[in-house]
């Protein structure tokens, strides 16, 4: 039989490519999280009898009803975040900004639900209402197609993922090895964002807004939110929020409120980051500093938007993991042929 031509098989592959590039973020999504939900789809698949389909049913169902109702309060929230910083914007004065932060002004922004949230940003736009709900119908769609491609990719890691990581590997142009490398940082990327990004981000943000429904401050879960997505700022990341605040309260005659969250802020927020990022690093054990991982985010964000979040940090690994790999593979060749490679100086 003829050999197929490379260009027709290169052309072919990068049209896949294409079809697949407007959800990739989402088949991410659906393989990081297939891949962690094993956890509980192998138990239970041997307690059903081996039925894999249905373990994997009832296992993709759970985590969307634990998933769903944290993703449309999270939105909610978002929202008012988004509204706070567009008052915040339209404030012509530094100190006008800051009593905004500590005063409510009309209604409170922690009482507005994602369709009032939604309709106060359309309708504050004037004559671009109609070009910003053709956006938000659009990204309404998108989401749920993506959404669909999420749940049925973690379906079918669940149910088909050894298959089909077998297949890629006899018809990958990868060696079995280089293979396993990449998807071992492929996992590690995830992992460590939760646990090293996220998880310290949340600690934070969920001490924080305690600290300002406590004291009194409007519009408390839209600054927690803020500060969970400010908080990948290494050292300075949730001071841009709580500091302010601070000076506002100060600004508005409660001294003796913004003394408290100053020591909050600086006794607990900060050493949190100081304490509890590093430990879920490790345990995130994701193998890139903070400083790249920070730089890869804000990359991928004016690359693709929020998604390069996620994308960003790691594209970022797989590519340091290759440069490994192919270094390795230099330093191997060298050895057989009896030559150095020399190694760049650390420092």
């Amino acid at each position: 039989m003829d050999r197929i031509p490379i260009w027709f098989v290169a052309v072919l592959a990068i049209a896949a490519v294409l079809v697949l590039a407007p959800f990739t973020p989402w088949i991410v999504l659906a393989l990081w999280l297939g891949l962690y939900a094993r956890r509980i789809h192998r138990p239970l698949t041997k307690k059903l009898g081996g039925h894999a389909g249905l373990s994997a049913t009832i296992t993709v169902s759970l985590l969307l009803v634990i998933a769903l109702p944290i993703a449309a309060v999270v939105t909610s929230i978002v929202l008012d975040a988004i509204t706070l910083v567009q008052g915040l914007v339209e404030s012509e004065q530094a100190q006008a900004v800051l009593v905004k932060l500590v005063q409510t002004n009309g209604a409170d922004l922690n009482t507005i639900d994602t369709t009032s949230g939604a309709m106060d940003l359309l309708l504050s736009q004037g004559d671009r209402a109609w070009a910003i709900g053709r956006q938000l119908a659009g990204a309404a769609a998108h989401f749920v197609i993506g959404m669909l491609v999420m749940v049925t990719g973690m379906y079918g890691v669940l149910v088909y993922g050894s298959g089909w990581y077998e297949w890629f590997e006899r018809h990958s142009p990868l060696s079995p090895e280089h293979l396993r490398r990449l998807g071992d940082a492929f996992v590690e990327t995830g992992r460590g964002l939760w646990f090293g990004i996220v998880g310290a981000g949340l600690i934070q943000s969920v001490v924080a807004t305690a600290a300002y429904l406590i004291i009194g401050v409007p519009s408390a879960l839209a600054l927690g939110m803020l500060t969970l997505l400010l908080s990948v700022v290494p050292a300075i990341g949730t001071a841009l929020v709580w500091v302010p605040v601070v000076a506002g309260l100060a600004i508005t005659g409660r001294t003796g409120a913004a003394i408290a969250l100053a020591i909050v802020g600086v006794g607990v927020i900060s050493t949190i980051d100081n304490v509890a990022r590093p430990l879920l690093a490790r345990k995130g054990q994701l193998q890139l500093p903070t400083w790249t991982v920070l730089i890869s985010m804000f990359g991928g964000i004016e690359l693709i938007g929020g998604w390069g979040l996620l994308m960003g940090p790691l594209v970022l690994r797989l590519a340091k993991e290759a440069l490994t790999i192919a270094r390795e593979g230099k330093e191997q060749e060298a050895a057989r042929s009896g030559e150095s490679i020399e190694t760049p100086d650390a420092t």
